[in-house]
């Protein structure tokens, strides 16, 4: 009987899970007053994307504390969200001048993204003063300064902190006038919060957090939610009756248009989604913060879930926007090719849209051991006796891969490992060694 349930233990956990589920439905439909009162969102996807405002998608993945001895630390704290509860109170904040210090220096640069107590918020990609400014609720001159990726903040001489950008090696000193709460800010990157070993490193011209130390990281499973492509017609096809639509299929292939300049192509194999528009205006699209703007109003207005999604990446010339879903602050990658979602503008005045039908919705148990990482020397060396050139690696980022689970259809299974990204593309060190 135990070896019965040993050997059934994924799908009898799916099974109470379903039960939970179907629990809670019923308090929900029987008491809808109640429910709201306990929750800030609704499950719904309407509801997540009416919820969800560009400070959410736009905050930092990323915070690194460097002590007084020079050593850098990831921090993570599994029941607060550390980002956003700094966020908060960096809210109450009073940002004012703004001087640039340094650009085009690599020593000058690591310097100030070395320096001793301090904390950095870190962005996977630029992002535009004018976003910086709504995300934490300050007035910073746009016009001196247009995009960076680092937030640094001093815990002992809080009257300055220095906004970094790995484009161009620039350093911009920024005055504060009013800090109230530092103590609690101390408090939380002191606190007793999970944190792994790092070091940010100059690699191929480009400053990489690595991993100076093997690592150990948990894995997850998930149960997937699936979105009807029925339900993309009014928000991408603008269209509330399916006969309006014209359907197509070929092999996994599903097409939906609606006249000529709206189409929608569904691969029902793995469920990703690729929209265009080429009765669309790009307009705007040509400035950083032009871009991130449009392309926020745009995946707020798709209908996909954006719980766990972020900002991920942006490419000015090639005015484009990716939005990875992040767990823990580590994103996930092979969810699409392309990120979780990409919106992309093309100079013809065409619009393009690639995501994926599939989300994730709760966690699951999996009963998975926790998975040993080399350091990221290490990980470079393997790659190199590989026949891999990694003087070619652009990017170095430790992920979770999103793949599907072996015994459950329901379920997917989030796997930490390195993603490097070699010859235009992300990829999996391990994937790499292997070929």
């Amino acid at each position: 009987m135990i070896r019965r349930i040993r050997d059934n233990w994924l799908p009898i956990l799916l099974t109470i899970a379903v039960l939970i589920s179907l629990v809670l439905s019923w308090f929900i439909w029987t008491n809808p007053a109640r429910y709201e009162r306990g929750r800030e969102t609704d499950t719904s996807s309407q509801s997540q994307l009416a919820s969800k405002s560009i400070s959410d998608i736009f905050l930092p993945t990323q915070v690194i504390k460097t002590n007084q001895k020079g050593s850098q630390y990831l921090l993570h704290a599994k029941k607060v969200n550390l980002v956003l509860s700094l966020k908060q109170k960096l809210n109450n904040w009073k940002l004012g001048n703004i001087s640039r210090l340094t650009s085009q220096d690599q020593g000058q640069y690591k310097k100030y993204l070395m320096q001793k107590n301090t904390i950095a918020l870190n962005y996977p990609s630029q992002v535009s003063t004018t976003i910086f400014n709504k995300t934490f609720g300050q007035s910073i001159n746009k016009h001196q300064l247009k995009q960076f990726n680092r937030i640094i903040i001093p815990l002992k001489n809080t009257n300055n902190i220095y906004l970094l950008s790995d484009k161009n090696m620039a350093v911009y000193r920024v005055h504060v006038s009013k800090h109230p709460q530092i103590s609690k800010i101390k408090q939380l990157v002191n606190s007793k919060t999970e944190q792994y070993s790092v070091r940010e490193q100059l690699i191929n011209n480009r400053f990489m957090l690595t991993y100076p130390k093997s690592i150990s990281m948990p894995s997850y499973s998930y149960l997937m939610n699936k979105q009807s492509a029925n339900s993309f017609m009014t928000t991408l096809l603008n269209s509330v009756s399916s006969s309006a639509v014209t359907v197509h299929k070929k092999d996994h292939v599903t097409t939906y248009a609606n006249g000529s300049n709206k189409r929608m192509l569904v691969n029902t194999k793995n469920g990703t989604v690729s929209y265009e528009n080429f009765g669309s205006s790009t307009k705007g699209a040509n400035t950083i913060n032009g871009l991130l703007t449009k392309s926020f109003q745009q995946l707020s207005g798709i209908g996909v879930p954006l719980e766990n999604i972020r900002y991920d990446h942006s490419n000015l010339n090639q005015r484009k926007v990716i939005y990875r879903g992040y767990v823990e602050s580590f994103p996930i990658f092979n969810q699409t090719e392309y990120g979780a979602i990409q919106i992309k503008y093309l100079k013809s005045g065409e619009q393009k849209f690639f995501f994926s039908l599939y989300s994730l919705q709760v966690p699951v148990p999996n009963g998975a051991k926790r998975v040993e990482l080399p350091s990221t020397k290490s990980m470079l060396n393997q790659l190199g006796q590989a026949g891999i050139k990694t003087n070619k690696i652009k990017n170095i980022r430790l992920a979770y891969e999103w793949q599907t689970n072996k015994d459950s259809s329901m379920v997917i299974d989030l796997k930490p490992t390195y993603y490097v990204y070699y010859q235009g593309k992300w990829k999996n060190y391990a994937t790499l060694i292997n070929q």
